[in-house]
């Protein structure tokens, strides 16, 4: 099976929104499908995501283009939703809505965790950020604690959490 390849610059050229035009095309891959992405920087958010998602990622750079492919691994494979988490159970419960839009890092990571924290457990945490937070996603996977991802037009991203069981957040 061929692999989807993207060229970064075209999207920006476009004046299209670059996360969630990614997301789309992440979703729209087929299972066992490769991807392979065309940039002059280093794509980590995506990097981060496709490894959740179980792809294995390889980087070479040409001049001053960096190719990053994508290949998804036996887990990615066989489950066409490639799961992003480690725990997969319906985010449901309860809502705490933070709004981390406009804040600088740390504190959009902190308030959430803080809040997390502070939230029974089986209820929801749901945060709008103004782009994937991806080092906050990274300790969620650690910890085994379920959530979802809806990336918006505007590149914020509304994260819904699910708290399983206290953590060392």
């Amino acid at each position: 099976m061929e692999p989807v390849v993207v060229e970064v610059k075209g999207i920006i050229k476009q004046g299209l929104s670059l996360f969630g035009t990614m997301m789309k095309t992440v979703d729209a891959l087929e299972p066992g499908q490769s991807l392979i992405v065309k940039s002059t920087f280093n794509p980590a958010p995506l990097m981060a995501h496709m490894r959740r998602k179980g792809y294995d990622v390889r980087q070479e750079k040409t001049g001053r283009l960096i190719i990053t492919t994508f290949v998804p691994t036996t887990r990615a494979a066989s489950n066409s939703q490639g799961a992003a988490r480690v725990v997969d159970v319906p985010i449901e419960g309860p809502e705490h809505f933070l709004d981390n839009r406009g804040l600088t890092p740390p504190e959009p990571m902190q308030r959430t965790l803080g809040l997390l924290n502070e939230v029974p457990v089986n209820h929801v945490v749901v945060i709008h950020n103004d782009r994937v937070p991806v080092f906050l996603l990274g300790q969620l996977d650690d910890e085994e604690i379920p959530y979802e991802i809806r990336p918006l037009d505007d590149d914020s991203a509304i994260v819904r959490i699910l708290k399983t069981h206290s953590f060392s957040g």
